[in-house]
């Protein structure tokens, strides 16, 4: 890589670094409430998409902080009918056999193509506003990206639906920005 090349690569750098500084400093959120389904808070340096999933019932972004933010949400009874077929084929995700240990693993092998590449880490069982849950963080080094791709996912089981929060991040946007990514998830409301 030339001189030019270097130069113009560490612009980028330094003007991502800015935006990851001012939206870690910025405590705006969009509240948003997904039809009579539940709400969340979203962090305001993140825009409204529409071209992220045609599964996600809602979608936020950044190219400049190269961030998705989706949630997909689908009826718990087709789920578990799904996995009901399914059930002999799928592995337990560090000994959960919960409906919601089984989503995670289904949507880790739909996402990550090489599962044993995959690193998982910060994985938790938890109540989300009353709601049963599993958080866990996801990477993943991929040839074809510059950087490796970290993940960080919410399982949310409802009354009668399932939730995934999906937040994928091509660099280091994620991790600068988990503490208002977190806040996020944990705001998120079943009405």
């Amino acid at each position: 890589m030339g001189l030019i090349g270097l130069l113009i690569g560490g612009a980028i750098d330094a003007t991502k670094a800015i935006k990851q500084n001012n939206a870690k400093n910025n405590d705006e959120k969009h509240h948003v409430t997904v039809g009579n389904k539940y709400e969340i808070d979203v962090p305001a340096f993140l825009s409204e998409r529409h071209d992220l999933s045609e599964d996600a019932s809602l979608q936020y972004g950044s190219g400049s902080l190269d961030i998705a933010f989706q949630v997909i949400d689908e009826p718990k009874d087709e789920f578990v009918e799904s996995i009901n077929e399914l059930s002999q084929d799928i592995p337990s995700l560090n000994g959960n056999e919960t409906i919601l240990g089984k989503m995670a693993i289904l949507s880790l092998g739909n996402y990550f193509e090489d599962m044993d590449k995959l690193e998982i880490g910060d994985y938790k069982e938890l109540k989300i506003n009353g709601l049963n849950a599993i958080t866990l963080n996801a990477f993943q080094k991929r040839t074809f990206f510059k950087d490796a791709v970290f993940t960080t996912f919410a399982f949310i089981e409802g009354k009668e639906t399932l939730y995934q929060i999906f937040i994928v991040s091509g660099g280091t946007s994620i991790l600068k920005l988990a503490d208002k990514l977190s806040e996020s998830i944990h705001s998120f409301r079943e009405l």
